[in-house]
């Protein structure tokens, strides 16, 4: 089957294709093949099949490349920094081989801490787990919309980094959490 990729996002991990029948499907970043990512407008072939919420799509594979620059397809891929409001193109930090934060290329600040400073990524042993990609889908969909969302969030954001280090030497603890964690995923995967 082939089809459109309406949006996709690289951070959160996920996206969706319009299938040439118009269909929507959802996928996410370990559905795809090979090293390239798709961008909106890349068209796509992949396996379409039902997921927990509707149409899912596996083994996405890049066919054609939109020929559209990003400014003329009305969508601007650059980040905009929260320290100094530019526009920006987030540059990656690697510790030790790993990715570690990306930075504002202007002034320095940090755009994305991509360290063991989740819960979810410390309970789960990876960043793109699917678990984890479906608590994204969560926080972005469920929580960010409303101020209680927001505010938890915050709230998450400065609590989760101590917790996220003690949940790592703690694997009985982490089972645990998993399987509260589990149950959230699987409503929103």
């Amino acid at each position: 089957m082939q089809g459109k990729v309406k949006w996709f996002s690289e951070e959160k991990g996920y996206g969706y294709i319009v299938a040439d029948d118009g269909k929507e499907h959802y996928f996410n970043i370990r559905d795809i093949q090979g090293a390239n990512l798709p961008r909106n407008g890349d068209i796509v072939s992949f396996e379409s099949g039902q997921g927990k919420k509707g149409p899912k799509a596996s083994s996405v594979s890049i066919v054609a490349k939109s020929q559209a620059p990003s400014s003329s397809r009305g969508n601007d891929d650059r980040a905009t920094c929260t320290h100094c409001g530019k526009k920006m193109v987030p540059r990656i930090i690697t510790y030790r081989g790993e990715p570690s934060k990306s930075v504002c290329p202007f002034c320095g600040g940090t755009y994305k801490d991509f360290g063991w400073c989740f819960i979810a990524t410390a309970v789960y042993g990876d960043y793109h787990a699917p678990e984890v990609i479906a608590l994204r889908r969560f926080r972005d969909e469920t929580l960010q919309p409303s101020l209680i969302g927001r505010t938890f969030i915050a709230i998450y954001y400065r609590v989760s980094p101590p917790v996220a280090r003690f949940l790592s030497s703690k694997p009985f603890l982490a089972a645990a959490i998993r399987k509260i964690l589990n149950v959230l995923a699987r409503y929103h995967g």
